[in-house]
């Protein structure tokens, strides 16, 4: 079969693979009504963003999702998700689900080819944790939607609902299209809000989609540990600037912000000091300086 290492690259603009971690629990979407939650609120939160939907997926520890849209919409997307998901657990009575939080992070995707990727990358991710079945008959995902004939039927029209049932089912005052379709469990059928017509002309024909299907197990893997390191990196950035602050309100009585440069240099060494294993950038990005000015003071 064809490689997809041979193929020419082409750069994509404003694509992300958006994702939650899973790392730190034994479960979040414990019940099938929270991933059918999560999966209407991807629908809804994308629609009113304007984000493209190339491929969703909720996990009982996490979701995946890749998409395109401004940046700014994708930032909005990121911060709305995180909230209405505490909301719906804090709503719900099980807090203790969501242990430190709700961390979700969108990762820049650059090309065409990482691009298609990262849509089989979430699409097999079911079967990749053990799902027993071919990831196309996973519930909580596209479904059989690429490269297949209609074979869902819908129960009933978003337009066709009461203004209480729309309430129960997707806790929002966006306003939802009427003409979006639901299966038996009130779930947003994923045709009304993926794209995938241009999932479709993005792989070719199905001979090339199932090429990316026979990706080495290895390749996931790694990708899986590219996922965890981000959470890693970016959670270590929270906790760092956290500990930047709260020595600036210590020693000098404001925040890093309204700090002089030699102020903020002597809180990078204060830092640097308690933490050895930080990188030079990490700094940087803690006391808020540019990166070349540390790297010098370093040296």
């Amino acid at each position: 079969m064809e490689s997809y290492v041979q193929w020419e690259r082409h750069p994509v603009q404003d694509c992300y693979h958006i994702c939650s971690d899973g790392t730190r629990l034994s479960v979040l979407f414990e019940l099938p009504k929270d991933k059918v939650f999560a999966m209407n609120l991807i629908a809804v939160l994308t629609h009113r963003y304007r984000i493209r939907v190339y491929c969703p997926v909720v996990m009982d520890t996490h979701f995946h999702l890749v998409a395109q849209g401004k940046a700014e919409d994708i930032a909005s997307f990121t911060i709305q998700m995180k909230r209405l998901l505490t909301m719906y657990f804090h709503r719900t009575g099980r807090d203790y689900l969501l242990k430190d939080g709700i961390w979700i992070h969108p990762e820049p995707i650059r090309d065409d080819i990482e691009l298609m990727q990262k849509i089989i990358y979430v699409f097999r991710n079911p079967m990749d944790a053990g799902y027993p079945f071919l990831p196309e008959d996973y519930p909580w995902g596209v479904g059989r939607l690429f490269f297949h004939p209609a074979y869902d039927r819908p129960v009933k029209r978003a337009g066709d609902l009461t203004v209480r049932e729309k309430w129960s089912l997707f806790r929002t005052r966006i306003a939802i299209p009427d003409d979006w379709q639901l299966d038996e469990n009130g779930m947003v059928l994923p045709r009304c809000f993926v794209d995938a017509d241009a999932v479709q002309r993005l792989f070719g024909s199905p001979k090339r989609f199932i090429s990316f299907l026979f990706v080495r197990k290895k390749d996931l893997v790694e990708q899986e540990a590219r996922d965890a390191q981000v959470f890693l990196e970016k959670r270590g950035d929270t906790e760092l600037n956290e500990e930047a602050n709260s020595e600036s309100e210590r020693r000098f009585g404001r925040r890093i912000p309204k700090l002089t440069q030699a102020e903020r240099i002597e809180i990078a060494k204060i830092l640097w000091q308690n933490r050895r294993t930080l990188s030079r950038k990490q700094l940087a990005r803690a006391v808020k300086m540019n990166p070349a000015i540390i790297e010098a003071v370093f040296h």
